[in-house]
């Protein structure tokens, strides 16, 4: 029985989700749907106004009842990074408050908190990824999606969604770091990987968003005009750079509607690369090991110019993520329309099969434990029990049928018995037990009613005799016991393959000395044709 499992991407601009259907351990990507947030004049949407559409895509795509992978969003959680010097879960959880008192400054009774290893090393130490936020927010949001008819069974955080989408996608766990840059609308988060798994997220205020209110501001209109022309025109570069000058721009000595567009782009833009810097330079200065390439994602990545931006800026490769290129995908439309808004969500219903994690961030916990899997099951009452009914409705139809073969055996059988029972007694009848008893007192006298051998018997007792590296194909074996004749008819290899077959039947106690060869040539495919026939002493 296939199950879906469902990535919810609760972004502030659109709400994402990907459809996974899992048989057993194997999963396909099957569905993606976006719905776009509304907010009373473009302001910043309510969590309320997140859930609302959240139901809607739900809904729509008939979703409501599956099991539901989320994330906070980004700008209501914080993280930090704990070392400990044991990796036991019941050791982290006794030590880890005592340890989060001291970094802290709030009272842990008005946060949620979680955590996730992130690194393991051969003495037994772990480094931790803790990620809180505020309680009262938490439960905002949980209260907002659950009065909405969303109950996820998992609320995590967005950043450690793409590393089971990288190795599914690309594969990385013996290679160099790499980064994942999610650049949404309001908000950006980041992942830095390293043999496979996130070792350091960050999440880092700025946007698309920005950028439109850049826009806005260097060329005096409103915020929707801006986004329709960030769509249309926008591009990015560092200022002074050949990239400014496009074909279709006159250059009149004075600053360009491209320059415009350039300046404010890259203003918007500048803070974060900036903070991604020295996120970067700070995992080298750590680990070692400096990342090799920055995969780039999310809505804002569709902005022209951006890859190479950030690569002249960062000092590495920058690609743009495909996470439509797992071998699992099996969406048949889309393509690069869906490509910059799927890896969140995808990675988050991907961390539905990603057992080899011990620990998961998940604020579902405690209080908050997820219950939802009695309302699904209560939900699909009706189709269990329709099932039951059908089942045993089944198991009825095959007793009967098995009834009515075993009573047509039965009749044949008594059929045959009344057929024997003339020539023996005289008479119809279907007394098994006398008929039985007759026969054995026959004894051994020469008309007994029961034969000595049967032609099954004789065939058993030459296959047993035969050696196994005589090879014969029996075309045809007949034993006529009434005319106490034997005809075999088939295959072998050569001439002396028949000569052995015949020292065989010779041998059996009913044809000592009574074989012929009727016939033995050659066929087309140098096998040796025969023809046996023998007589039986046997009766």
């Amino acid at each position: 029985m296939s199950t879906k499992v469902v990535g919810l991407d609760l972004g502030t601009h659109t709400v994402k989700v990907c459809e996974l259907v899992t048989t057993f351990r194997n999963y396909e990507l099957v569905g993606f749907a976006a719905e776009g947030v509304e907010s009373e004049q473009g302001a910043k949407p309510t969590m309320a106004e997140v859930a609302q559409a959240a139901r809607r895509l739900l809904e729509r795509r008939g979703l409501l009842q599956e099991p539901i992978w989320c994330a906070m969003p980004p700008e209501n959680v914080s993280t930090l990074t704990v070392d400990l010097p044991f990796g036991q879960p019941k050791k982290i959880e006794q030590a880890l408050p005592f340890q989060l008192e001291e970094l802290l400054p709030v009272d842990l009774d008005t946060l949620v908190y979680d955590y996730q290893i992130v690194r393991q090393r051969p003495d037994g130490s772990v480094t931790l990824v803790v990620a809180y936020t505020k309680r009262a927010l938490f439960e905002e949001l949980l209260e907002a999606l659950q009065a909405e008819g969303v109950d996820p069974k998992v609320i995590g955080i967005g950043a450690l969604a793409f590393d089971p989408l990288i190795d599914s996608a690309i594969g990385l766990d013996a290679q160099a770091p790499v980064a994942v840059l999610d650049i949404g609308h309001v908000h950006t988060e980041l992942a830095v990987l390293d043999g496979g798994r996130t070792t350091t997220v960050r999440a880092i205020r700025g946007g698309g968003l920005d950028v439109s209110k850049w826009l806005a501001q260097a060329f005096q209109v409103s915020l929707e005009q801006a986004e329709r022309g960030k769509h249309a025109e926008g591009f990015v570069a560092l200022p002074g750079s050949d990239a400014t000058r496009p074909d279709f721009v006159v250059d009149t000595g004075q600053t360009t509607r491209r320059d415009l567009i350039v300046q404010a782009c890259h203003a918007a833009l500048q803070p974060i690369a900036r903070e991604v810097k020295r996120t970067l330079v700070a995992h080298a200065d750590a680990t070692g090991a400096a990342v090799d390439r920055l995969f780039l994602t999310g809505g804002t990545s569709l902005l022209r110019g951006l890859p190479e931006y950030l690569q002249a800026l960062l000092g590495v490769e920058v690609v743009l993520l495909d996470p439509l290129s797992v071998p699992y995908n099996r969406l048949t439309e889309g393509g690069d329309r869906l490509r910059p808004y799927a890896g969140k969500a995808l990675g988050m219903a991907l961390r539905a099969f990603d057992r080899a994690r011990r620990t998961e961030i998940n604020y579902r916990k405690g209080d908050y434990a997820y219950t939802g899997d009695f309302s699904y099951l209560r939900g699909r009452l009706l189709t269990l029990a329709a099932a039951a009914v059908l089942l045993v409705l089944l198991g009825g139809m095959v007793a009967v049928t098995k009834k009515r073969v075993l009573e047509a055996e039965n009749a044949a059988l008594v059929a045959q018995v009344k057929a024997l029972s003339v020539p023996i007694l005289g008479e119809e009848s279907d007394d098994v037990d006398r008929l039985w008893n007759i026969m054995l007192a026959a004894g051994d006298n020469p008309a007994k009613l029961v034969p000595q051998v049967s032609a099954f018997q004789v065939l058993a007792e030459v296959s047993k005799s035969v050696q196994p590296d005589l090879v014969v194909d029996l075309d045809q074996f007949e034993m006529d016991l009434d005319r106490k004749k034997l005809e075999m008819k088939g295959r072998t290899t050569s001439g002396g393959e028949v000569e052995r077959l015949v020292e065989v039947l010779e041998g059996h106690k009913c044809f000592k000395d009574k074989v012929s060869k009727e016939k033995v040539e050659k066929t087309m495919e140098d096998k040796t044709k025969f023809r046996l026939t023998a007589t039986s002493g046997c009766t």
